[in-house]
């Protein structure tokens, strides 16, 4: 599926330094999405101690990432 990304997304990735792979893995096989009913999925993947939390909608044939960053843990799990 094809990856956009919103400007908000592109400077906190940069400012974070995530790389666009690592975001791209978590998209693709998350350890843990958290689906929401405003339509901004969640999407979690643990690298190393951390983990990966991507926030995601989904519109028509792609996902667009609205932000990205790293927690801890996860609040949740499925």
């Amino acid at each position: 599926m094809k990856v956009e990304f919103t400007n908000h997304a592109e400077v906190k990735r940069s400012q974070r330094k995530i790389r666009k792979d690592l975001i791209q893995k978590t998209l693709s096989v998350p350890h843990f999405v958290h689906y929401q009913s405003n339509g901004r999925d969640q999407y979690f993947r643990k690298f190393n101690k951390l983990y990966l939390k991507v926030v995601a909608r989904k519109a028509k044939d792609k996902l667009i990432v609205i932000t990205v960053h790293w927690v801890a843990k996860v609040p949740y799990k499925e």
